[in-house]
């Protein structure tokens, strides 16, 4: 799910009638787990990202600087680390946004998500290239039904 539809999502009324078991609506509940899914998936590239550019300091680090084509490795690798440290800011604030108990604090999560929103990168760019991969992690993570992400809020779906 995109962060814009989940923005539309908190137009939904937070005090929704009782309308599942545990008196909340069941698109509001969908919606929040969806939200819950994409933060933790978010994370998980941002902490990919940190690990990718931790090795190549590593690495660096031993062979005498980041210089040659490793000079561009490491360039790509801190240009997709910040773009999925944003990315995954943004999908928690939504994710806090839908979890919110009072209109009040959905819409300021709402808004502070909205200030992590990348812009789209010009065409045939390193940003553009990263967000290319993000994108394409971000969707294999997602349709991954064995990702911890997706066992744990299948298991919590099943247990209500």
């Amino acid at each position: 799910m995109t962060l814009r539809k989940l923005s539309l999502l908190l137009l939904l009324p937070l005090a929704a009638p009782a309308c599942g078991r545990d008196g909340e609506d069941p698109v509001r509940r969908t919606a929040r787990h969806a939200a819950a899914r994409d933060a933790c998936i978010a994370e998980d590239l941002a902490l990919t990202g940190r690990e990718q550019v931790a090795n190549l300091d590593t690495l660096a680090a031993r062979s005498g600087g980041a210089q040659g084509p490793m000079a561009g490795i490491y360039a790509y690798a801190q240009a997709y680390r910040d773009y999925a440290e944003l990315r995954g800011q943004a999908f928690a604030y939504m994710d806090s946004a839908l979890s919110a108990r009072t209109p009040a604090d959905s819409t300021r999560y709402a808004k502070k998500a909205e200030t992590f929103m990348a812009r789209p990168p010009a065409p045939r760019t390193v940003e553009a290239n990263v967000a290319e991969e993000y994108a394409r992690e971000f969707a294999a993570r997602l349709n991954n039904p064995g990702h911890y992400c997706n066992r744990d809020l299948l298991r919590e779906e099943r247990e209500k």
